[in-house]
């Protein structure tokens, strides 16, 4: 079984095509730029408070389900 190093695939597919960095989302939720990895990566939990001032602040248009899905 191949496991893949990234936790959320359509995130980062959608960061990628709107050029969102981790750097953006650390410094939107005044995190440092490690922890944001970290929570990306799914070796931190990310929260759903954060989850949601990610999609307000970059991806409005886009689901929770869909964007956050493993």
């Amino acid at each position: 079984m191949i496991h893949s190093c990234i936790a959320f695939p359509n995130l980062r597919a959608e960061m990628a095509r709107k050029r969102v960095s981790i750097q953006d989302i650390a410094q939107k939720l005044k995190k440092d730029r490690t922890t944001i990895y970290a929570k990306l990566s799914g070796k931190r939990p990310i929260h759903l408070e954060e989850a949601f001032a990610i999609i307000d602040a970059f991806f409005p248009e886009l689901d929770v389900h869909y964007l956050f899905a493993k």
